[in-house]
């Protein structure tokens, strides 16, 4: 299989993450360019992170790659969005696709005149983890699963993973939402570890997503569980003959006796990179990508997202349906807006629901 070719516009750290997943896999990924916001900027960057980057999303389209990935803020993902499909160059959009109802319905416009291919760079549902737990779900371990909590990942990350594990019927929604502010020692940001015992604010968002088949997801998160060392990260999925609790699995057999086990997740032992999720001595999940270069999670997800947007873009068969990436959108803003008003609220039918 020839490599896959693609650019990226942006320089912020969400970047990075796919300058390092190209230089990781150079024999699957070719980086054709980074776009930067001009020229003195885009100097800089090349020698900083060795790449070849260039001072406008004109120069990177020079560069011939097969799609691109617009990793820039969200106050102008939209308009980035727009440029690339207007030029008939496939997209692939980091998270969220846009911040408010009229940016989503008028990229929803622009997509659907153009014919462009553009999909979201959601990535959770494809940790090895996560994708151990769906194998489970899929053979029917736990029955009928009806009840999800969830206190792992933030927005529209959140809702899509709701959606992954329950697969609740299309249809309106009801959301309860509400955020609370509470102190907090600082133990943990990007820049590393904390230990002056500085006391700041996390905003924690509390959610009820009411599926119209009687399904409950249940959101609980904030984003100091990203980096703190006194916060944690949990999940809960209940089915009617069992549950999975983080990488613990209850359930009953066949012949309705309880049973207990655990995910294991194999690592390398050089390198601390998943290889492989199993359960009961079966194989659940196997990394796609051989890489003597430690990879956390979620960069192995990234790399299945770059993986599939090359294949989408080849094959024409998207990744991820336009049904989820603009509904999880549309979604995570009901619960950002429902949450700042500690208000009920429910979905409306979209144009994309009925694709």
């Amino acid at each position: 299989m020839k490599k896959i070719r693609f650019g990226l516009i942006g320089t912020g750290y969400r970047s990075l993450y796919f300058i390092r997943i190209a230089k990781c896999l150079p024999e699957i990924f070719e980086l054709t360019g980074v776009a930067c916001r001009n020229e003195a900027r885009a100097k800089e960057h090349g020698a900083l992170y060795g790449v070849n980057a260039v001072g406008s999303i004109e120069a990177l389209l020079e560069t011939k790659p097969e799609f691109v990935v617009s990793c820039v803020p969200r106050a102008i993902m939209e308009q980035t969005l727009e440029k690339l499909l207007e030029a008939g160059m496939p997209a692939l959009s980091e998270t969220p696709l846009a911040m408010d109802d009229a940016s989503l319905m008028r990229l929803w416009a622009i997509h659907q005149r153009t014919g462009t291919p553009l999909q979201l760079a959601e990535q959770y549902f494809l940790w090895p983890t996560h994708q151990a737990r769906r194998a489970l779900l899929d053979r029917g371990l736990l029955g009928d699963v009806h009840n999800c909590w969830l206190s792992v990942a933030h927005d529209y990350h959140g809702v899509s993973l709701l959606r992954f594990f329950l697969q609740p019927q299309p249809g309106e929604i009801a959301i309860r939402a509400r955020s609370v502010n509470t102190p907090i020692i600082v133990t943990g940001a990007r820049d590393g570890i904390h230990t002056d015992g500085e006391v700041g604010f996390e905003n924690r968002t509390f959610a009820h997503f009411d599926y119209p088949d009687g399904k409950l997801g249940l959101y609980d998160f904030c984003g100091t569980q990203y980096r703190s060392a006194t916060r944690t990260s949990h999940l809960r999925i209940l089915g009617t003959r069992g549950e999975i609790f983080d990488d613990e699995v209850l359930w009953t057999d066949a012949q309705n006796r309880p049973q207990r086990a655990r995910l294991e997740v194999r690592k390398d032992l050089k390198t601390g990179t998943i290889r492989a999720v199993d359960f009961e001595g079966e194989r659940l999940y196997t990394n796609p990508f051989p890489s003597d270069v430690p990879m956390i999670e979620d960069e192995i997800a990234i790399a299945d997202v770059l993986r599939r947007m090359g294949e989408t873009v080849r094959t024409g068969r998207p990744f991820y349906p336009d049904a989820y990436a603009y509904g999880d959108t549309y979604l995570a803003i009901r619960l950002w807006d429902l949450a700042a008003r500690d208000a009920m609220g429910k979905t409306e039918r979209m144009p994309w629901d009925e694709a």
